[in-house]
């Protein structure tokens, strides 16, 4: 990778003309504005779930489903948030929140979730990140392959793995072992998933009492794959590629922020989550302080600003195969 496009270089430019009193500002944290949207967010899984108990049938178990799934989303950004300590300055709250409200009920755990996330910010746009095979276009670079990630068939296997003791380790992990963050142990593994099991045991308890024990399946866990795991990789796909070139020639172009429009952000970029140059350059920025970040970098020419997910991913369909860089 050429030094001079690196990404760690752009960031740094990017930010050296903004003051710390300025930064400070919009990190500013408001745990207040967390719990409310916590709360919401909940308060609509409740909702959506009381409504299908009333009616069952299948439009509203339809209506449940889209409802819980996008609220199963705006919950997995908030954990994201937490992955950073944005959610309270107070880190064992913050770690509360991510881990037993968001994340556990999910069936993920907070700590190999932090690890792997702070790697990819750490690593963004090295052969090491360990998100970078969601990032190239290189393994997806003809429509059959490309749709076949889109139904994310050709990652969930890889994703669910580096989220766990057998996933790869990044090199600054191997030569310090003891170092914190590090690849935990399966024993680690599997006390991080008790809470998990709580979770999922106390919300099958929920659906049988109310009568509806066959929608626990239906209704809690494929939203997590259609809804929170499918738009995350899609997502997390357009916030990062660069189209006109397919592997390590194009790294100094990932940092992309989408202006979207609302329906998009309802299923694919929650509380905020389209500013995500943004995010890259100052990770202390609480989610709901990014569209500020924004109005003050949105015409820096080393970030790419996009209008649309959907208008970005019919792009893609239409120019694959792409060229592919001489060291591909």
């Amino acid at each position: 990778m050429n030094e001079e496009i690196s990404l760690i270089d752009i960031q740094r430019k990017i930010r050296k003309p903004f003051g710390k009193e300025q930064v400070q500002q919009w990190m500013a944290p408001s745990e207040g504005r967390v719990w409310l949207d916590l709360i919401v967010d909940w308060l609509i899984i409740a909702a959506a779930f009381t409504f299908f108990v009333f009616f069952q049938t299948s439009w509203s178990g339809l209506i449940a489903f889209v409802m819980i799934g996008c609220s199963q989303y705006r919950l997995f950004i908030l954990g994201h948030d937490g992955l950073h300590g944005n959610l309270s300055r107070n880190r064992a709250r913050n770690n509360f929140i991510a881990r037993w409200l968001v994340y556990s009920p999910m069936f993920m755990g907070f700590a190999d979730a932090q690890r792997n996330h702070l790697s990819h910010h750490q690593l963004l746009g090295t052969e090491q990140d360990p998100d970078r095979y969601i990032h190239l276009l290189d393994n997806k670079n003809s429509r059959s392959k490309f749709l076949l990630f889109c139904s994310g068939l050709a990652t969930f296997g890889k994703t669910v793995i580096k989220v766990s003791p057998f996933g790869i380790s990044s090199p600054k992990e191997k030569e310090q072992p003891e170092k914190e963050g590090k690849a935990g142990t399966l024993k680690d593994y599997v006390i991080e998933r008790i809470p998990v099991l709580i979770w999922q045991a106390g919300l099958f308890f929920v659906f049988f009492i109310s009568g509806i024990w066959w929608a626990y399946p239906i209704l809690w866990v494929a939203p997590i794959y259609f809804l929170v795991f499918l738009p995350d990789e899609i997502r997390a796909f357009c916030d990062h590629a660069v189209l006109n070139l397919a592997s390590k020639d194009s790294e100094g172009g990932r940092l992309v922020t989408f202006t979207s429009n609302p329906l998009e952000r309802i299923f694919l970029s929650p509380h905020n989550m389209n500013y995500h140059a943004e995010h890259h350059l100052w990770v202390g920025i609480p989610y709901y302080n990014l569209p500020k970040a924004h109005q003050a970098v949105k015409d820096i020419p080393e970030i790419t600003v996009r209008s649309s997910y959907l208008a970005f991913l019919f792009r893609v369909v239409k120019n694959v195969p792409v060229r592919m860089s001489e060291d591909a």
